[in-house]
């Protein structure tokens, strides 16, 4: 699944001066987020929103990203997973 996130804020079309699309300015300038998650939280419809992506994209003010992928090592093998298991052997071994 495809993320994305907003590298610069740019200048918009008359077209795409409504809140929802600064609302997913705002919220793309924040963190990656997919299709789904910024359909939810603007309430645009996903046509409208791919058409916007790539308006975005052609202007060269959006990072995409495979959001199946981890973002780092710690996140691939698991939430914390290894440091409950060595104080979990810390205290056992006392």
């Amino acid at each position: 699944m495809k993320e994305y996130r907003l590298l610069a804020w740019p200048e918009l079309p008359a077209e795409y001066q409504r809140t929802a699309h600064r609302r997913v300015l705002s919220d793309m300038s924040l963190r990656y987020l997919s299709l789904a998650q910024l359909s939810d939280l603007s309430g645009l419809k996903k046509g409208d929103l791919k058409n916007f992506l790539e308006l975005l994209d052609l202007r060269g003010v959006l990072d995409e990203r495979d959001g199946s992928a981890p973002d780092s090592f710690l996140d691939s093998i698991g939430r914390l997973g290894w440091l409950r298991r060595s104080t979990v052997t810390t205290h056992d071994e006392r």
